[in-house]
C-alpha cells in the first residue's frame, strides 16, 4: 500500500510539474491565489501555481521514501522484512 502511495503521489506531483510547465509557456491566464503550508502565493498565471504544487508533491514524496529506506536500513539484520 505504501509503494502505491509513493507511486500515485510522485506520478500525480510529475502531471502537475508538466502541465504548470505547459500552462505558463501557453499563457493559461488567471488570477490565482493560494495558500501553501502557511505561505500565501498569487499569480496572474494558473501555470506558474501548478509547477510549484507539484515540485512541493515530488519533492515531499521522495523525502518520505528516503527517510523510509533509512529507517528500515537501521534495523538489524533480523527485523528487516524482504
Amino acid at each position: 500500500m505504501r509503494k502505491l502511495i509513493s507511486i500515485l503521489g510522485a506520478s500525480l506531483g510529475a502531471i502537475l510539474l508538466i502541465s504548470g510547465i505547459y500552462l505558463a509557456i501557453d499563457g493559461g491566464a488567471a488570477a490565482t491565489k493560494f495558500t501553501l503550508f502557511g505561505n500565501q502565493f498569487s499569480s496572474t498565471t494558473v501555470g506558474i501555481p501548478m509547477m510549484l504544487i507539484g515540485a512541493v508533491m515530488i519533492v515531499l514524496t521522495f523525502w518520505r521514501i528516503l527517510a523510509s529506506v533509512d529507517h528500515l536500513l537501521s534495523l538489524p539484520d533480523d527485523d528487516r522484512k524482504s
